[in-house]
């Protein structure tokens, strides 16, 4: 007997995450829901027990769930050829991927900020046009594609790019629960669940039931839902106040109105189904949410038979998944064409520069190509694709084979990077505004880093000792605290500060082998605190372990150019890393790597 999944209407709390959930069920045409939260808040437990849910009233009583993996390739999820039964049958044969498995039915896309940014598009595509595209070595089919896709992500391990966000139609935002009396319901439900998983459903069966049958009624009522002419033009002119690019959030808006129209069980859509709607279509767009109007209207006139009446108050709490923003500095306000650039595609996984043979063999293998193509690779033939083509143009035999034939792989990288920013704080640094400018070309890297889900840490200097002022991470929503944190005062431990950032190379290497890494130093040179030995022989004692990394590394030299350090000249050939003073680096625009 199948283990039941734990009931939907038995969650406790967490009521826009289930709603958000309920109006996708009812109208998938809104696009999906992307679900922020912490780890542990019902985000899978609620999209499972929305499946039983869809079950309990339609003829499919097992409508399809497929979980997606992180580790999914494009074959996996569009389809691809099959290579056996097109070598039996000299015809050639689909092999359907989870795009078709999961037709009428739930993609769920756990942590899909992790899922590589071409494998999100080929699923939104499929989502927006209801129908999956197998194109495969000059084969192409087509089979419906009709599902509701849920994605979640904690910003905290890095975010979606801003195209992949404005795609999906809604998101929820939840957080761990606070309230005492909350957690003890959790606790209790879980454990009751545990000990007895049939008896425990079927308690709650008659709930769920409800649900099924108000999301049937709602659809059936959604094509009778009346937006009239004035609440179109508030929901058009509450997009254009927040700002967001395109006419898609509108559309949205109007859509999520009309579905919880319905769901109310009402036939003409309010104003606040309006801003309801607006709340979740712009959660994940803007900070710039809507306020409804103080007279109540915000309210709807009936919640449905599974929502709490409190429900239209609640307002989205816990960390807002933002854009990159930090504070201006006269970096970023006099010098706009500053762009870091941190190609390191020709670096093997310490930073060691590779030939261009191994170049091109590195990263995850995503198609193929023709051997004409201008990214392809002669010595890496792909078998099967170049098997097809020959059976398209009517070989029979492996032997007929010809080198007009052939394919070859199309790779991508998909290798991880920490970039490492040492930055001196010390008072000299204070003057000129060197730390300022510092902080905004800090600002710049860290956004590069940002845009391309990298992992960053930032190490200062702290009195006669170095302070590691953000750990290795990919929340890039705490830059604005780090820049805020820095500030020019006491002396200049510039070596320790070294130290201490070869120290998280290290310790992270050791973690995630499969990295590239960088090193940035940003300083005046004007070293004042004795490290372990003598000057030199402390500066060949690091150049040793960073030679050892393999590891890339920059000196930007924050003094004019007509006082240049000697010091840090001298650290960049014991280093061999590259040389460039931050005057220069800012007016010429680009770190390059």
């Amino acid at each position: 007997m199948t283990v039941p999944y734990f009931p939907f209407s038995a969650i406790v709390g967490q009521e826009k995450l289930k709603e958000a959930l309920i109006l996708n069920a009812i109208n998938p045409s809104i696009g999906g829901v992307l679900i922020f939260g912490e780890k542990g808040t019902a985000k899978s437990t609620a999209v499972r027990g929305l499946k039983n849910i869809l079950g309990l009233n339609t003829s499919n009583k097992d409508v399809p769930l497929v979980e997606l993996p992180l580790s999914a390739t494009e074959e996996m999820i569009v389809g691809t050829i099959n290579i056996p039964d097109t070598l039996k049958t000299e015809k050639i044969q689909i092999e359907y991927g989870l795009l078709h498995k999961a037709n009428n039915g739930i993609i769920y896309i756990d942590e899909v900020n992790l899922l590589e940014d071409h494998l999100v598009d080929v699923i939104l595509d499929a989502a927006a046009m209801g129908v999956n595209r197998i194109e495969r070595e000059g084969v192409s089919h087509e089979h419906p594609a009709n599902f509701i896709l849920v994605g979640t992500m904690n910003p905290e391990e890095g975010e979606l790019r801003p195209q992949l966000l404005d795609r999906f139609g809604i998101s929820a935002k939840i957080t761990t629960e606070t309230d005492i009396a909350i957690r003890k319901d959790i606790v209790c439900r879980r454990l009751e669940w545990e000990e007895e998983k049939q008896s425990f459903s079927d308690k709650w069966q008659p709930n769920e039931i409800s649900i099924g049958e108000s999301i049937e009624k709602a659809k059936q009522l959604l094509p009778k839902v009346v937006l009239s002419e004035k609440y179109l033009e508030l929901a058009i002119n509450i997009a254009l106040q927040a700002n967001v690019e395109g006419h898609r959030v509108d559309i949205i808006i109007s859509k999520t109105a009309k579905t919880l129209t319905a769901y109310s069980g009402r036939l003409e859509v309010n104003e606040g189904d309006i801003y309801r709607a607006a709340e979740y279509a712009l959660n994940h767009r803007t900070d710039s949410l809507p306020t409804p109007p103080p007279d109540g209207n915000s309210q709807p006139d009936n919640q449905g038979d599974n929502l709490t009446n409190n429900e239209a108050k609640d307002k989205p709490s816990g960390s807002e998944p933002q854009s990159f923003q930090a504070e201006q500095s006269p970096a970023t306000q006099n010098f706009e064409t500053l762009d870091i650039i941190t190609d390191t595609t020709n670096t093997n996984t310490h930073g060691k520069t590779l030939d261009k043979s191994q170049k091109v063999r590195r990263g995850k293998v995503i198609g193929s190509m023709d051997s004409n193509a201008r990214a392809a690779n002669q010595s890496e033939i792909a078998f099967f694709p170049s098997l097809v083509k020959g059976i398209r143009r009517g070989k029979k035999r492996l032997s007929e084979i010809d080198p007009n034939d052939l394919r070859f792989k199309r790779r991508i990288s998909g290798r991880k990077e920490l970039h490492v920013l040492v930055v001196d704080t010390s008072a000299s640094m204070g003057t000129l505004q060197r730390l300022s400018y510092a902080k905004g070309l800090m600002q710049r890297i860290l956004k590069n880093g940002y845009q391309k889900k990298n992992y960053v840490a930032v190490v200062g200097t702290q009195g006669n000792c170095a302070q590691v002022v953000l750990k290795p991470t990919r929340n890039f929503m705490k830059i604005d605290q780090v820049m805020d944190s820095i500030k020019a005062k006491g002396k200049t431990p510039l070596l320790h500060a070294i130290d201490s950032a070869l120290n998280l190379v290290e310790s992270f290497h050791k973690q995630n082998k499969f990295l590239t890494n960088l090193l940035v130093v940003i300083s005046d040179g004007r070293i004042n605190v004795p490290f372990r030995n003598s000057m030199n022989e402390d500066l060949n004692w690091l150049g040793k372990r960073i030679k050892k990394l393999s590891l890339n590394n920059f000196v930007v030299d924050s003094n004019q150019k007509f006082n240049r350090s000697f010091l840090l000249q001298k650290m960049v050939r014991i280093f061999e890393g590259r040389y460039m003073v931050m005057e220069d680096t800012l007016l010429q625009g680009k770190i390059s790597l």
